[in-house]
């Protein structure tokens, strides 16, 4: 009984290192790709270059927010790689109630320094790209970034280098039109910061249109 079991699961192995190969070489005389490679598909918006407008806030500040409008520019390289050659962002100064509050009670806050103006230049990185569909009506496609780069600060009362690091979400209108919203958290370092570590931080939130071209 044994000698008939053994002798069964042989022949089976021997039809498997047989049947197992054929039916491989058969799939790729044929052309079949894989399943993984039937639902990677290409990108369906490419572009090489874009052009940005938007409008955020940099709400860190608990005496002073600001209220931002900014335009850069992007060079795409490939599907994954871009470079935000330039990115300008203006900020209007909005005092808090907090703020208000002290200066009614004759106490006022420390004259902390506030960000007028920067620029920003960045590595981007578009390391998901996905399609899906808005209640089974229309197709969307999207991709999201990831951004570390400088950037250079004008405040009330000095100016400074720095470093962006960030992430966005992109959602494709057309071949030509995205809406964009970015996240960056920027940190302009004080003359004394390999002293004492000392330095001005800052968290951008931003909503955008591109261009892409």
């Amino acid at each position: 009984m044994r000698r008939t079991i053994f002798s069964g699961l042989a022949v089976l192995i021997l039809l498997s290192l047989v049947i197992v190969p054929a039916t491989v070489s058969a799939q790729e005389e044929e052309g079949l790709r894989p399943y993984s490679s039937l639902v990677v598909q290409d990108r369906q918006y490419i572009q090489r270059h874009e052009i940005t407008a938007a409008v955020g806030a940099l709400p860190l500040d608990a005496f002073t927010k600001g209220l931002t409008v900014s335009g850069g520019y992007s060079l795409h390289f490939s599907e994954l790689f871009a470079w935000e050659v330039a990115h300008f962002h203006y900020s209007f100064h909005v005092d808090t109630r907090l703020k208000g509050q002290l200066e009614a009670l004759d106490i006022f806050p420390s004259p902390f320094e506030v960000l007028n103006y920067y620029v920003t230049s960045n590595a981007v990185f578009k390391p998901l790209y996905w399609k899906g569909s808005w209640l089974n009506d229309s197709l969307q496609h999207g991709e999201m970034l990831l951004t570390v780069g400088g950037a250079y600060g004008w405040f009330t009362r000095s100016t400074r280098p720095g470093v962006s690091l960030g992430a966005g979400v992109r959602l494709f209108s057309s071949e030509r039109i995205s809406f964009r919203l970015d996240m960056r958290y920027l940190i302009f370092p004080d003359d004394q910061f390999f002293q004492d570590l000392s330095y001005k931080d800052e968290i951008s939130i931003g909503l955008g249109i591109s261009l892409g071209f």
